[in-house]
């Protein structure tokens, strides 16, 4: 009798030690799997909190965690950059050519339903439809060229939503501004979702999370050894000039035209860019009368960040492609974590950087 009851004894010891065993391997390997899922996954930092894979902050939703970007067209002539809204809010802003030495702005934001109040919102040109399809964002706009963008639309595929045309005129806004009414429309996050839902647009992206670019962390900034850059003058054209000053208290290049620090027309809000990059490129003639397209293979250039700068190589080619941007010996380029401005400018033109 005691010789069974010391065998059930040591069976029940036995279950016990096995069911020990069992939950401690069950517990590496969940911990295994959660630490391969943290180190392949783009946007989750160390602390948990995901990143925003344009900007390199660490305060994206987890709703807006695989979900396209979205592109707007804004006008950038010089009578209607007073009325300029949202490009402060925007994680990219690309500056490229439309005609005649005019260049447009394409404000891109990862998160659709943070979009503030951005216009006024132009037509739509066959750069930017590249420069759209390069972070597979839906492209928004307000007319388009007939003759070359047009046909780049229908070949590319890209999903645009033209507030000018159909079901997608009524979530574009008309604003009174003091401007003729083509300079007036304006559009926002909000009518936006309703549009993509409405309309039942592709909201998802295509592959997996990228980072744009290499960011370091956003609480351990870095600065560059080409030289200080209290001032950049950026010549796009004769007629068109990007003027960009150091603000070291918010460690940001505020935006100017001429002496004046220019302003969100909505918010009051100074303009202003954690990074700039200035792309020297070629123009490409598509019309007799100055319409043009960027051509977007690659070249050299400039990035500026917290007063200081350093040059670079950039390449895009495929339509498809995002930007690769490099040190001149082809070492990976760092960036800042913030928001970044790109012109895409005319290599027969310049850049003034100012030291002091």
């Amino acid at each position: 009798m005691k010789f069974k009851l010391f065998s059930l004894f040591m069976a029940l010891v036995m279950v016990f030690v096995m069911s020990g065993c069992g939950d401690k391997e069950i517990a590496v390997s969940t911990s295994s799997e959660a630490n391969n899922v943290t180190s392949t996954d783009p946007l989750l930092s160390e602390d948990g909190s995901l990143i925003n894979p344009l900007t390199g902050v660490k305060n994206l939703d987890s709703a807006a965690n695989g979900q396209r970007p979205v592109a707007i067209m804004v006008n950038n002539i010089s009578l209607a950059q007073s009325v300029q809204s949202g490009l402060s809010k925007a994680d990219i802003v690309y500056e490229a050519y439309a005609e005649g030495g005019i260049t447009r702005l394409m404000a891109v934001f990862k998160d659709a339903n943070k979009i503030p109040r951005v216009g006024s919102v132009r037509s739509a040109r066959y750069s930017y439809v590249d420069l759209a399809m390069g972070h597979d964002a839906i492209y928004v706009h307000a007319g388009i060229n007939e003759s070359h963008c047009t046909p780049h639309v229908k070949e590319t595929g890209i999903d645009n939503i033209n507030l000018n045309s159909g079901a997608p005129a009524k979530y574009g806004m008309r604003i009174s501004n003091g401007l003729a009414s083509e300079h007036t429309l304006y559009t926002n996050g909000e009518n936006l979702v309703k549009c993509f839902n409405n309309l039942n647009w592709r909201t998802k992206l295509n592959s997996s999370e990228k980072m744009w670019q290499s960011f370091v962390d956003e609480n351990s900034p870095i600065t560059l050894t080409g030289g200080a850059s209290k001032e950049i003058n950026i010549k796009m054209s004769a007629a068109s000039t990007t003027k960009f000053v150091y603000d070291s208290t918010a460690g940001k290049f505020v935006r100017y035209k001429g002496s004046s620090a220019m302003k969100d027309f909505t918010s009051g809000e100074q303009f202003a860019f954690t990074n700039v990059l200035v792309l020297e490129t070629e123009l490409i003639a598509l019309t007799t009368d100055g319409i043009v397209k960027t051509n977007l293979e690659g070249g050299t250039g400039y990035y500026f960040t917290k007063g200081t700068y350093q040059k670079i190589k950039w390449s895009k080619g495929a339509v498809t492609n995002g930007f690769k941007i490099t040190l001149e010996d082809g070492s990976e380029c760092k960036f800042n974590a913030g928001n970044t401005w790109v012109s895409l400018m005319d290599k027969t033109q310049g850049v003034n950087i100012v030291s002091e």
